[in-house]
């Protein structure tokens, strides 16, 4: 079964490009795919950059340049050629890294299948090998397993002389543990990255810092999955920037859920499929923004998706949006008596058929997630502003934890809830 392997937008955002399977397609402003040529492997990630001429498509072991003017899609084949999982792009060069080594090399200018074996350097400041490749003003980040150093383009003297020179203040003792996962947002770097003493956080490059981002809730869940025998070095990552919200979303090999980071809120929340009463990781590995629309796929489907926040299912299936509180007890762990729960959200919305829509409520009593029967509560018919989501009677507990959850076909949005305890 073919799956999306990468998505790929020029800059303009006026021509998107998809690899599924062993094919390369052409997208167009309604989605309708032209192949455009085949590559020799079929699974896994794939690494893809457009320049001003060409779309450049690597696989490990083998590199591919589709021009973009004759849509004639080309093996690299070049003496230079060494190989490499990921690209990047600057000022006209490609830019390469040889698998399994510490090698890096670019290509002569906007031309990836003119590669001079004299182009190449090997980034020593640290004997770890090369993982990743991220472009960022005009800089080149180059992240080793357990370090990262910043390069920049000086011209060199000769045309034998390697163009890329290390910038010597830049110089950071943590590296990447998942090629895919390094993307840039929001004029930073991020990735799950390691160093010499651990691994399994999340970084923001903070100017040539690397800033950890991940809690300690994020980093157990890829630690787990670490111990529980997943391949790590397969996470992937997509960023985008969708009304105002700029999110870094990580797939974790094996964890249940998308871990996302907020970037303006400086807090993660988690995506899901709802799969038989079960969440599932969500089913966007990659993003491209092109004709004004976001296109997203990955998973193990041929499918693409348009990213739309103002449409309330998930392609058809159940959208659940939900929240579960923090602890709720008092320091001397009394029980405190709950007469309401009313929640501050949008209602009025209703359903495309006249009905009311319902929000659900259900909670623990022992600081435990919730579990059990859901109780619901009015969002209110089409119009029905004055709506209240209130739920009365609610028990009592020593350390309540609460869960809402709405998968009704509706606008949901939560600003906050109101408690009458006692």
């Amino acid at each position: 079964m073919s799956r999306i392997r990468g998505i790929a937008a020029n800059a303009s955002g006026t021509a998107c490009w998809a690899v599924s399977g062993n094919t390369l397609y052409a997208i167009g402003p309604t989605g309708r795919r032209t192949a455009l040529g085949t590559l020799l492997t079929s699974r896994g990630h794939v690494g893809m950059q457009v320049g001003l001429t060409q779309l450049v498509i690597v696989d490990g072991a083998y590199g591919y340049a589709l021009d973009l003017f004759t849509n004639i899609l080309t093996r690299i084949t070049a003496p230079g050629w060494l190989g490499s999982k990921v690209v990047g792009y600057l000022d006209g060069y490609y830019i390469f890294a040889e698998p399994g080594t510490q090698k890096v090399y670019i290509s002569a200018i906007d031309n990836a299948l003119d590669i001079d074996a004299l182009q190449t350097h090997v980034v020593g400041g640290s004997p770890d090998l090369l993982v990743a490749i991220v472009t960022q003003h005009r800089e080149v980040w180059l992240f080793g397993a357990s370090t990262t150093e910043v390069w920049q383009n000086t011209g060199g003297d000769t045309l034998s002389e390697f163009a890329l020179t290390r910038n010597q203040s830049a110089f950071m003792q943590y590296g990447c543990m998942a090629a895919f996962s390094a993307k840039k947002l929001d004029n930073a770097v991020y990735w799950l990255g390691q160093d010499e003493q651990g691994g399994c956080m999340v970084f923001k490059g903070a100017g040539y810092s690397a800033q950890r981002i991940s809690t300690l809730a994020v980093e157990r869940v890829i630690q787990d999955a670490v111990d529980d025998g997943h391949d790590i070095s397969q996470a992937v990552a997509y960023t985008s920037q969708i009304r105002g919200h700029s999110v870094y979303a990580l797939q974790i090999p094996g964890a249940q859920t998308t871990w996302c980071y907020h970037v303006a809120a400086g807090k993660w929340h988690e995506r899901a499929e709802y799969e038989d009463g079960e969440f599932a990781p969500h089913r966007a590995d990659y993003h491209a923004y092109c004709y004004g629309k976001h296109i997203v796929g990955g998973g193990d489907a041929d499918t693409l998706y348009l990213y739309d926040p103002s449409v309330n299912n998930n392609a058809g299936d159940i959208l659940v949006r939900g929240r579960i509180s923090p602890h709720y007890s008092v320091p001397q762990m009394t029980r405190v008596t709950y007469k309401s729960f009313e929640l501050d959200c949008i209602v009025g919305k209703g359903k495309a058929d006249g009905s009311e829509a319902r929000v659900m409520l259900r909670y623990s009593d022992d600081g435990m997630p919730p579990v059990g029967t859901w109780r619901t509560a009015t969002l209110g018919r089409i119009g029905e502003s004055q709506a209240r989501a209130r739920f009365l009677r609610c028990g009592s507990a020593r350390d309540r934890v609460w869960e809402v959850r709405c998968t009704d076909d509706v606008d949901f949005a939560i600003v906050r809830a109101n408690i009458e305890a006692q």
